[in-house]
């Protein structure tokens, strides 16, 4: 492409390009920003970052959000390289810094909370260069950002579209635990910009010029009513540590052994720009305005940065360089407003087990012993290191207080009301109490809620938050000491009471899983003895599990994950277990009396007579019934075991859908027959079956169901059990024959003949 190519041609041939597909796409724009000047990308510039955001048209965007390494490896490398910290696209954002074109951002865009801080003032000093003030009206309209700010803002704004209640792909991925590349890449961006090491270098390492000083802000329109609480950076580290991102960006080597103010604010701006849009956008997300949940993969970024923001500011003391005064305050821009995004998301979230994305974020940022150099250190090799929580975390259990209790006591609530028969309601369980079980926390937590409680707590103070803590069975917001006497206390006798209540909850809900175990055992042996030797002889040769084996395998270790929940929080809050009447077994072939089916006081949703009165449902008896629904999913698309190969497991599923797309209907016809011909496509095809699951939209949980037709799965074909069998059997007809084919050859025929016998014996 030529250098002196106009301007609107250059538009022109970029709106081509935007419309290709993704891999020519990314090519072709490599090619373009190779060959056009600083100048000339600035005038398209906007267009790339509306068009990779999916900005006033397709809310998917480049699908960075919905694209995985499991769904589209190849796609996902080529994104990898293309947005990576030292890939094309940064390169290029840095190119255009030479100049000092800012780019506006529609203040229409951004989030209510954030820019509602923005027009009362109360907006740190950080962003006294980047906002432009109608003077008439003396509101904020709009942001001046580099080209770095500029797609950096854009790209934590797109965490909070809700692509998981508009888009089925990303419903599906974003309600799972698949890890999308948006997700892979905020973990890149945060360890480069906020990096753990001292001695790292912030790619990309070749900076830009000077850009020109926005003009100052008038700040007089806009002073706050009352003294914002928002922390603030102090000036001292504005002149020499950092500078304003947006309108001073410094010039010279990246090195950050230099002392000059120049170089260090050449060095420091980047990871100011990411800590104050990450920090600022998504733990001001709204959670009880906003009409839509945020997505679970939403909630694990901002857990990532709450791991990284640790990693950044526990570093501080062993980094001398210009990034030190930024590390230090890090942390009290998280503290200011995690409280509030915590209480929003708990209080919304569904009763499931994907409300382990929100345990999982509050105990990461609880636990920062877990995210210092040493602990990494020592973790790498995959050895088992638990970090000591040494007396320099005391300052930060002290200041974070309420964090550790207060979301504790709103967390028990919805624990008790979990169903503990499923796998994940466990293993959620006891994650909470280990966490809670570590004796250097218990005791300072019990310490510091005597000695300091009612002190020392800041908040970003938002009105949801306000009205809740100053009701009189909650917590008071302004944290008054002389009523601290009646703020409730985690290591009180009455949350004692409470809690052993719930551990006694517990102890009855692992010996239903024992008696639900002997049962299933009693059941598989039964089905087993029905089938004769030969099958399953052949099922466990070729290492197939029944759905039943399935749920006895996952069930069978649920009982001892709820016994060392009940030990532990025994230990944590001094409950005698005695109390609690934990029995190891239960006489399930032989009960004492007969299932209490006929109770009155019994009742069910799922019961089909037509005599059920929900009027005398208690609410715990519904919260019951409703967990007794699990979800069911097609057992082809369940992820990918460890004893199976993940290429051949994508391949036999292409070639089944294709197969069930062309001869479905003829699969159907053959399975319904009542001959010999339906006895053997029903032994070779899955039968029939209606998946279920939740559909959290609108923060509510919906039933959806599916019913799924006789349908060809060859995915068993990808396991290594066969994989071993196959290379058995040419070893032998090597061995026997002179010929791995005839081998191959005879283990084909053992599983047709047999596949014949028992569909003619069924």
């Amino acid at each position: 492409m030529s250098q002196t190519m106009p301007s609107e041609n250059l538009s022109s041939r970029v709106l081509m390009v935007l419309g290709m597909p993704l891999m020519e796409r990314i090519h072709e724009l490599t090619i373009l920003f190779d060959s056009c000047n600083g100048r000339q990308l600035q005038t398209v510039y906007p267009h790339i970052v509306h068009s990779i955001f999916g900005i006033n048209g397709n809310p998917i965007g480049w699908g960075l959000r919905t694209t995985t390494q499991e769904n589209s490896p190849h796609y996902f490398h080529i994104l990898q390289q293309f947005f990576g910290v030292r890939g094309p696209w940064m390169h290029m954002c840095h190119k255009i810094l030479n100049d000092a074109t800012k780019f506006e951002l529609d203040v229409n865009l951004l989030p209510r909370k954030f820019v509602s801080m923005l027009q009362a003032g109360q907006n740190p000093m950080f962003y006294a260069d980047l906002i432009n003030i109608d003077t008439f009206r003396h509101q904020v309209v709009s942001l001046s950002l580099n080209a770095f700010d500029f797609f950096i803002f854009h790209f934590v704004l797109y965490a909070l579209n809700p692509l998981h209640s508009i888009n089925p792909i990303a419903m599906q991925i974003h309600n799972g635990r698949i890890k999308t590349f948006y997700h892979e890449l905020v973990e890149e961006y945060l360890n480069n910009f906020l990096t753990a090491y001292p001695d790292n270098i912030i790619e990309p390492v070749t900076l830009c010029g000077p850009v020109k000083t926005v003009q100052p802000l008038p700040a007089q329109s806009l002073q706050p009513q009352r003294q914002p609480r928002y922390l603030k950076i102090p000036s001292s580290y504005r002149n020499g540590g950092g500078s304003s991102n947006g309108g001073g960006i410094g010039a010279g080597n990246t090195s950050p052994q230099s002392s000059s103010g120049a170089t260090s604010r050449a060095y420091t701006w980047r990871s100011e720009s990411v800590l104050h849009f990450f920090v600022d956008i998504w733990l001001r997300y709204d959670v009880e305005s906003e009409h839509h949940l945020p997505s679970s993969d939403f909630v694990r970024s901002v857990r990532t940065l709450c791991k990284q923001i640790h990693f950044f500011a526990n570093a501080s003391a062993h980094d001398h360089t210009s990034l030190n005064s930024l590390r230090k305050v890090s942390l009290g821009m998280v503290r200011s407003r995690i409280y509030a995004f915590l209480c929003g998301l708990i209080d919304r979230w569904p009763l499931d087990s994907s409300l382990t994305v929100v345990l999982e974020l509050w105990l990461s940022y609880i636990q920062p012993w877990r995210y210092t150099l040493m602990a990494a250190n020592n973790q790498i090799g995959g050895r088992s290191y638990e970090p000591p929580i040494t007396n320099l975390f005391d300052g930060f259990i002290i200041e974070n207080l309420i964090v550790y209790t207060h979301i504790f006591m709103q967390l028990l609530p919805r624990f008790e009301r979990l169903d503990y028969t499923v796998y994940r309601n466990a293993q959620m369980l006891l994650r909470l109490a280990k966490t809670f079980n570590q004796p250097e926390l218990v005791e300072r937590l019990q310490r510091f809620e005597r000695l300091h409680s009612g002190n020392a707590y800041g908040f970003d103070s938002p009105q949801r938050q306000v009205n809740i803590m100053n009701k009189s069975n909650s917590f008071n917001a302004q944290w008054n000491p002389m009523c601290s006497s009646n703020i409730p206390k985690l290591f009180s006798e009455s949350m004692k009471m409470q809690i052993e209540a719930f551990l006694f909850v517990i102890s009855m809900a692992r010996n239903s899983v024992l008696s639900n175990i002997c049962l299933l055992r009693k059941e598989i042996s039964e089905r087993q003895r029905s089938e004769g030797f030969l099958k399953n002889f052949l099922n466990k040769l070729l290492g197939e599990s029944t759905q039943d084996e399935l749920m006895l395998r996952e069930l069978s270790r649920i009982p001892e994950m709820l016994r060392q929940s009940i030990d532990a929080f025994c230990r944590s809050f001094g409950i005698n277990p005695s109390n609690l009447s934990m029995h190891e077994t239960l006489p399930v072939e032989q009960p004492r009396s007969p299932p209490p089916l006929e109770s009155p006081k019994k009742f069910s949703f799922f019961d089909s007579s037509d005599s059920l009165d929900t009027s005398k449902l208690t609410p715990h008896q519904m919260s019951l019934n409703a967990s007794n629904f699990e979800q069911v999913v097609d057992p082809a698309l369940l992820p990918i075991q460890n004893n199976e190969l993940k290429p051949l497991v994508r391949l036999l599923h292409m070639i089944s859908e294709k197969m069930n797309q062309k001869y479905g209907i003829q699969f159907q016809t053959y399975y319904l027959r009542n001959d010999y011909f339906g006895k053997l496509t029903r032994r070779l095809l899955y039968a029939p079956m209606t998946e279920q699951w939740f559909d959290k939209q609108c923060g509510n949980v919906e039933i959806c169901k599916k019913e799924l037709p006789p349908r060809l799965c060859l995915r068993p074909l990808a396991s290594i059990q066969m994989f071993f069998l196959v290379g058995f059997a040419m070893l032998v007809g090597q061995y026997f024959c002179g010929s791995s084919l005839i081998g191959f050859i005879c283990l084909c025929l053992i599983l047709v003949v047999s596949n014949l016998l028992l569909a003619l014996i069924s």
